[in-house]
């Protein structure tokens, strides 16, 4: 099995600026695979969200090809490397904040993060972005770390944690074993307000009908703007191809 991915990013139809950032690599050696998918939302509600989500998009995308350029994938613990991603989360998050902080600013990120190596997935996850698994259902694999608020006559949602919120910030971690024919989603909020389950059964047959992965990504991105979602939108898609047919 192969693994294969992509990903997309619209600005949408009414903001003036682009506050994600989304990232999809792929390594092969040897038949082996080692590929990272990532989405960050910079924080709507504060100043200069795009700096952060484009920070740790940055150092993710640092991460692996540094890693890339020493390790053998089919002799790696993927335990190990996974620990090594978490140690740099941390990084990551006290990075950011000390940044903020030194420059008086208001600013952070959620960030999902899904790394597949060998026939293992690993996930590293932090506010209201989410990762989905698909198949034999639509699973969400990530939790919001959102909370409810009566305000004003209205309840209203906020961020609980979020990268750049704490010098310490408390991760979502979870792994588990990959499946041929799997699709792993990593999108922010602006995709999945109004996704369907027809909208990802489509793309399953895009994915077995070997469709490239970032113009499906487009083409779903413009369907939630057609739907009347206002927000940025970014998707990412991860599928692990369980042909060997060129793409």
């Amino acid at each position: 099995m192969r693994v294969l991915g992509g990903c997309a990013s619209d600005i949408g139809s009414t903001r003036k600026i682009n506050q994600d950032g989304i990232l999809f690599r792929c390594l092969k050696q040897h038949k082996q695979y080692f590929a990272i998918g990532a989405v960050c939302d910079g924080i709507g509600g504060l100043e200069n969200g795009e700096l952060s989500s484009a920070m740790i998009i940055a150092e993710i995308n640092s991460w692996m090809q540094s890693v890339s350029q020493w390790m053998d994938i089919s002799v790696i613990d993927p335990k190990t490397l996974y620990s090594h991603l978490k140690d740099q989360a941390e990084i990551w998050n006290e990075k950011l904040f000390l940044y903020k902080t030194a420059n008086n600013l208001r600013t952070g990120t959620t960030m999902s993060v899904i790394m597949i190596i060998q026939n293992f997935y690993y996930i590293i996850h932090v506010g209201d972005s989410r990762i989905y698994l698909c198949r034999n259902s639509i699973e969400q694999m990530t939790a919001d770390d959102s909370q409810t608020r009566f305000e004003n006559g209205r309840v209203k949602k906020y961020l609980s944690n979020y990268m750049g919120k704490n010098e310490k910030l408390t991760f979502q971690c979870l792994e588990g074993n990959v499946m041929q024919g799997d699709i792993f989603l990593f999108c922010t909020d602006g995709m999945y307000h109004h996704m369907r389950e027809e909208d990802i059964e489509e793309l399953r047959k895009k994915m077995a009908g070997n469709k490239a992965i970032s113009k499906s990504c487009q083409e779903m991105i413009a369907n939630m703007i057609e739907r009347g979602e206002k927000d940025n939108i970014s998707l990412g898609v991860i599928y692990i191809d369980p042909q060997n047919k060129k793409r």
